[in-house]
């Protein structure tokens, strides 16, 4: 409060009270930008400080783990985990979300011991009718020699190489699986972007030892696999995601190197 004198001209007195709210006013602009300077600083500061970049852990941590590192008498696994892959799996992208009465496209089967024997003897009963004209394994032809040789080979598989696996799930595109019939590479899409999921979901559990197979190609694709996974006749069987348990010493064994230069990348303005 201004008080005045009797010898000060009125004008005066307006002058000095309109000098000393100019004054007021900008000592409190200058402590107000001061202090939204200072905020502004201190967040870029934290954003600088908690921004990481790097690859989350579980999708880093994703690898596919074969059958040599796999635990050979593991405790069985509890179908709770094998559950917690396949509600994973729910998250993926799907177009036909979009339609009313469209489910996911993929159809995954679950197949325990007895089954995971009786899809591998199915297998060999395949080749064995149709050897000849298809091949085995791969593609690959041969002599009736050479034949029985694979067929040795994969038939000790069943109790050898595939003996420690728990679980094998079998990767089935459906190929209408609503109303709206979607274009094949966009279920096709979907069904690999929801078993990646699985496999992301797998790094949960670290005793766990998982990759996906594409399984022998002619008998993968045959009718006798259509009518073991009760498949309709466009759906296709993409392979069988492995589920098994890992060795201790091969737990901390990874390395991976994954360089971006190993992708093609454009940028555009």
């Amino acid at each position: 409060m201004i008080s005045l004198d009797k010898t000060v001209a009125p004008t005066d007195a307006a002058i000095i009270i309109i000098k000393s709210f100019w004054y007021t006013a900008l000592i409190i602009a200058a402590g107000s930008w001061w202090y939204h300077y200072r905020d502004s600083q201190t967040q870029k500061k934290s954003t600088k400080i908690s921004t990481d970049l790097s690859v989350l852990p579980c999708i880093r941590n994703r690898r596919s783990i074969f059958p040599k590192s796999y635990l050979k008498h593991p405790l069985p696994l509890d179908d709770s985990i094998i559950q917690s892959l396949l509600n994973a799996a729910i998250w993926g992208p799907f177009h036909g979300r979009c339609y009313a009465g469209n489910q996911h496209p993929a159809k995954f089967v679950v197949l325990g011991e007895e089954s995971m024997i009786e899809m591998q003897k199915m297998t060999l009963s395949y080749y064995d009718k149709n050897w000849k004209e298809v091949g085995w394994g791969s593609g690959e032809k041969g002599t009736q020699e050479e034949y029985d040789a694979w067929r040795k080979m994969t038939e000790d598989e069943i109790t050898g190489r595939w003996g420690p696996c728990s679980h094998m799930i079998a990767i089935v595109m459906r190929r209408q699986s609503g109303p709206k019939r979607l274009p094949e590479w966009e279920e096709a899409a979907a069904v690999a972007a929801a078993t990646q999921n699985i496999h992301i979901q797998s790094t949960k559990f670290p005793q766990l030892a998982c990759y996906w197979s594409s399984w022998h190609a002619a008998a993968r694709d045959c009718n006798e696999m259509k009518e073991f996974l009760k498949m309709d006749a466009e759906d296709k069987c993409f392979g069988f995601f492995i589920v098994a348990q890992v060795k201790p010493d091969e737990c901390q064994k990874d390395r991976r190197k994954r360089h971006p230069s190993i992708m093609t990348v454009e940028w555009r303005e």
